[in-house]
């Protein structure tokens, strides 16, 4: 009863925004020179481009971590770069209203679209930390909210926050899927699908655990025979699911379909671009467009270079994004790749097409500036020619170093774990690792490196005459033997 009251009340407060977001959509100009007026006084573009010029993260650092030390209490949430192994983004009162303006518009199109999520519990997957932070780090994800809409969000959660506390991050995941299975979840959401790929697997990996904590009887007994999800069990465990949300785009397609075919009863969305930095895009009436009244949007075009307001915009264009939000990052552009696929009334929507000059199988953010130091680091420790970086898109995505030379196990065994300890110092990399999205590294050591990297380029499309040697490539296969 408290938790059908909850879903009601969370309709109700949500629908004002969602009616609001309706409106932005037709005025976009309009809006987002209010918005822009909010943050920086400002209300003519012009004498806002001519004040500020477009920033990185590193242009806030020093002024971030002058506020995290002398306001400790202060919400910070973090991520990692291309340039930085953590980066510490302030969740402000202002930059959280900015988000709820997004969120809760989503929030009230699901309820209109899919009502039988109301009909149950919701799992919503927000943050979670590498082991290494768990024990130093408050972590809810109810406190990227504010207001009272944060009660009764908690009245629908399906996992407590307490599970969130669990110093170890194995322990928390069998906890969380234990209370998926016994509190009848009608929603889950997350980010990158192999994380709920990851997270169904932990009930082979510690099968006692569940046969003990388990309350259904023929669930367990289910359990006892299991030796993969299917259909059949999936419906027999998660009976009340209606939809899941996931990443779908790029690199993460072949994971969301994996998991449409063991949960053919239940619905899918797909994720709009939504950053640690800031919101892009929203899933809303069947497509993605700009989160029109959460920040101040711009757009770098890929080709000109030429920086557009949301409202310059044409169908067809290739941009990067810029934020300017509550938490005064200004004019921050944000790594990712999109197309512009259209309108929504007089407001753009957007394909994601992937992280600009990164690899990003499951979320970990490795960028090639990363990877341009650590082939030197390779070189110079371990007196080998490395050729390229491969980010193998897989049944198990994992990292794989190639190096021209004579296969030596012991040597890659070393340079496997010096690459994996360097990369573990990003922190995407490092949660990736300690959820079980990604394999340990692998190291390829090849007499004739080059010539297998010119035959991968070619399985590619590539043709041989245009093969340059890039330090990071994404390489998606069925198995690995099709390319080594």
């Amino acid at each position: 009863m408290i938790q059908n009251l909850a879903h009601f009340i969370i309709q109700v407060l949500t629908q004002k925004n969602y009616h609001k977001f309706q409106y932005a959509l037709k005025y976009p100009f309009e809006v987002q020179l209010e918005i822009l007026k909010k943050i920086t006084k400002i209300d003519n573009y012009n004498d806002f481009v001519n004040k500020y010029k477009t920033a990185t993260y590193k242009d806030f650092e020093l002024s971030i971590l002058n506020d995290r030390l002398n306001y400790p209490r202060k919400h910070y949430v973090p991520t990692s770069g291309s340039t930085h192994t953590v980066k510490w983004i302030p969740y402000t009162k202002e930059f959280k209203a900015e988000l709820w303006n997004a969120s809760s518009a989503w929030i009230h199109d699901l309820y209109l679209r899919y009502p039988a999520i109301k009909h149950g519990t919701h799992y919503w997957s927000l943050s979670w930390l590498p082991e290494k932070m768990r024990k130093s780090r408050h972590n809810d994800d109810l406190d990227f909210f504010e207001g009272i809409e944060k009660y009764f969000l908690k009245l629908t959660m399906t996992v407590g926050s307490e599970v969130l506390e669990v110093p170890s991050l194995s322990t928390s995941m069998n906890l969380t899927l234990l209370q998926m299975i016994n509190r009848k979840v009608s929603l889950i959401s997350v980010w990158s699908p192999t994380f709920l790929l990851e997270l169904l697997g932990k009930v082979f990996n510690d099968k006692e655990f569940f046969l003990n904590q388990i309350q259904c009887p023929i669930k367990k007994q289910a359990l006892v025979q299991m030796k993969c999800w299917t259909p059949e069990l999936t419906r027999l465990f998660f009976p009340q699911l209606n939809l899941i949300s996931c990443w779908s785009s790029s690199s993460s397609r072949q994971y969301s379909e994996k998991l449409e075919l063991i949960f053919p009863q239940v619905k899918f969305e797909h994720k709009g671009l939504w950053a640690t930095e800031g919101v892009v895009t929203i899933p809303f009436q069947g497509r993605f467009p700009l989160a029109i009244n959460s920040h101040f949007y711009e757009f770098k075009c890929v080709e000109t270079q030429n920086i557009f307001p949301s409202w310059m915009l044409v169908e067809g264009m290739k941009v990067v994004p810029l934020i300017t939000t509550g938490s005064q990052l200004i004019r921050y552009q944000i790594n990712d790749l999109l197309i512009v696929t259209g309108f929504l009334e007089k407001t753009p929507c957007f394909n994601f097409l992937g992280r600009l000059n990164t690899t990003d199988l499951v979320g970990e953010k490795i960028s090639t500036d990363l990877v341009v130091q650590l082939l030197h680091q390779v070189e110079e420790n371990f007196q080998c020619k490395p050729i390229s970086l491969l980010a193998i898109e897989s049944s198990k995505p994992h990292y794989c170093l190639l190096i021209e030379g004579s296969n030596d196990l012991i040597l890659s065994d070393e340079i496997s774990q010096f690459v994996e300890k360097i990369l573990s110092q990003h922190f995407h990399y490092k949660l990736a690792r300690e959820l079980g999205q990604l394999s340990i590294v692998e190291v390829r050591i090849e007499q004739n490196a080059y010539l297998k990297y010119i035959d991968i380029r070619q399985s590619m499309g590539v043709v041989k005459g245009n093969v340059k040697i890039e330090p990071l490539i994404l390489v998606r296969l069925e198995c690995e033997n099709e390319i080594f």
